[in-house]
């Protein structure tokens, strides 16, 4: 039996011994695996660090771009703004010479109608003094010709009223008279 006892405890040593040999295979796996583990955490938390530095030097750089975008906007803005108050000068300047038009038309509508006026009653008067002369010469065919002109022209009631264009005053009144005159030796 002690040999037996020797062949059993050997057995058994050279069981415990494989089963050692296996824990130790065993915790040299686990180990690897933990290594392998370890370096995958580390990769992991490494590529997790670079993205996250990649993240930020692209959202620097997005900043950075906003910030000039801003900056070409609101240079753009002030540009729009300085192009706008000229525009609105220069609609101002337009509309003041637009009025300033507008009256020098209307005061060159009033000269040409005083002008009108003036060329009548400068035509009337004209006329006025060849009827005197025909009627101080004693031409009255020559007298009623141009009173007939003159009637026809401006019409009688015009010619002797003291108040209207062509004659006023003493020179209608000596009209009335020169044609009351001539309607009398008829």
């Amino acid at each position: 039996m002690s040999e037996e006892k020797k062949k059993d405890d050997i057995k058994t040593q050279e069981e415990d011994i494989k089963i050692y040999e296996e824990t130790v295979s065993i915790d040299r796996s686990r180990q690897k695996s933990r290594k392998i583990f370890v370096f995958y955490i580390i990769g992991l938390f490494c590529v997790a660090l670079v993205l996250i530095l990649v993240s930020y030097v692209m959202q620097a750089h997005a900043n950075q771009q906003l910030e000039d975008l801003g900056t070409q906007l609101t240079q753009q803005t002030d540009a729009a703004k300085g192009a706008k108050a000229k525009a609105d000068q220069l609609q101002e300047t337009m509309d003041t010479i637009q009025k300033q038009l507008d009256e020098s038309k209307e005061e060159n509508a009033a000269l040409q109608s005083t002008v009108e006026e003036q060329e009548k009653a400068i035509a009337a008067l004209e006329q006025l003094w060849q009827l005197e002369q025909a009627y101080r010469t004693g031409d009255d065919s020559a007298a009623r010709e141009l009173v007939e002109k003159m009637d026809q022209a401006y019409t009688r009631a015009a010619l002797t009223d003291e108040n209207k264009q062509p004659l006023t005053g003493e020179s209608a009144k000596e009209y009335a008279d020169i044609c009351s005159a001539l309607d009398s030796e008829e």
